[in-house]
């Protein structure tokens, strides 16, 4: 099967929606499939490359706002023109969808498109205020499936008038590393580390302000925020303001974000809002204790006490009592070993590739039998 895999960011931009695209294709591939990441242009970057056991393509585009997304749109429209693809897989409900569903109609392949997010910040709502968003919501409407990759997901694309007998839960998946985190020797350290996107939605103020609570009962607490985004400034501004710079470190965006989870005590993910959170499948997958908001998103990977400590979001007390009684919980290995099981059974990125592969071949069959 040749699979066209589309989306607008691909590493080396870092966030969840791209790793786990990335974990797909490699995943995809690995089950035999012929794997075309179809991207935009990065600076200095090719614009074709073998990446392992798939190709990715690199279309045009510019830093000029509406041209560059114009561009790649017309380049992704010409790209499907030249190129046999049995099947295209489309991430997030915009531009890209847009022209895939079309030319999904025009060529006779079928399309199957993934909301990336929930939310205020999910698809969905960008449908509602974003520039052509609602004519891209009526295109989208049109494609042959949809995955939802977690249930709140699936009840907005319901709510959004997306038929649900098209919308297939399938959830997102992670490698499960053969090595898993090790505690450390040090009984009295807290070294806490957070994974994600720099973005209100993240809650990362929240989990600032919890920092003075913590180091009040461990004075020599240590966080660290990998990542980047729209908030970094304003982070730094708090971080400064509350006397936190030596204990609060914001270390940007890394490749591989699991050197310093295995360097650390606990991973936290304090968000307001999320589809299913890589980050937080990643850290379970590794088997590192979790703190996390019990919001829809996370409350379908963990369960309180099982799987680790849950907080309310926005609460920056219980999020600092969250850690500290966490890192002080003798159990919180056997729950993050737990957590590291769950994934292992129902979210590593080979058991997701072939459930995926299997809706592929349905859709295929079924439009060329049509």
């Amino acid at each position: 099967m040749k699979i066209a895999l589309v989306t607008r960011r691909y590493p080396p931009l870092i966030g969840g929606a791209e790793r786990v695209l990335s974990y797909l294709a490699a995943g995809l591939a690995a089950e035999g499939a012929e794997v075309d990441v179809l991207t935009s242009r990065v600076e200095g970057l090719p614009p074709f490359e073998e990446s392992g056991t798939f190709r990715v393509v690199r279309l045009k585009t510019s830093r000029a706002r509406f041209v560059g997304t114009w561009l790649y749109m017309r380049e992704l429209a010409a790209w499907f023109a030249k190129n046999r693809v049995d099947l295209a897989y489309v991430s997030m409900l915009k531009h890209d969808a847009y022209v895939a569903v079309g030319e999904g109609k025009r060529r006779g392949f079928p399309v199957v498109l993934r909301p990336e997010g929930a939310g205020a910040t999910g698809d969905l709502a960008w449908q509602k205020w974003g520039t052509f968003g609602r004519r891209i919501g009526e295109r989208c409407r049109q494609a042959d499936a949809f995955v939802a990759i977690a249930p709140r997901v699936r009840a907005e694309l319901e709510a959004g008038g997306y038929d649900p007998a098209r919308i297939f839960d399938l959830p997102n998946g992670v490698p499960v590393p053969d090595l898993p985190w090790k505690s450390g020797n040090d009984p009295s350290s807290l070294r806490a580390a957070f994974v994600g996107r720099l973005a209100p939605e993240k809650g990362l103020d929240a989990l600032v302000d919890a920092w003075p609570i913590v180091r009040a009962e461990r004075p020599q607490a240590h966080l660290t925020l990998i990542g980047e985004g729209p908030e970094r400034g304003s982070l730094e501004a708090r971080i400064v303001r509350l006397g936190l710079s030596e204990s609060i470190k914001l270390a940007g965006a890394l490749g591989d974000p699991s050197t310093v989870l295995r360097e650390s005590d606990l991973f936290v993910l304090p968000s307001r809002e999320e589809g299913m959170s890589i980050a937080l499948l990643e850290a379970m997958a590794l088997g590192i204790p979790s703190v996390a908001s019990n919001i829809p998103g996370n409350l379908a990977l963990m369960t309180e006490g099982i799987h680790g400590r849950l907080f309310p979001p926005d609460d920056s007390p219980a999020l600092a009592r969250a850690i500290l009684d966490h890192r002080a919980d003798p159990m919180a290995p056997a729950m993050a070993e737990a957590a590291r099981h769950r994934v292992s059974e129902g979210y590593s990125i080979a058991a997701v590739a072939r459930r995926h592969l299997e809706l592929f071949a349905r859709l295929v069959v079924g439009r060329r039998m049509g």
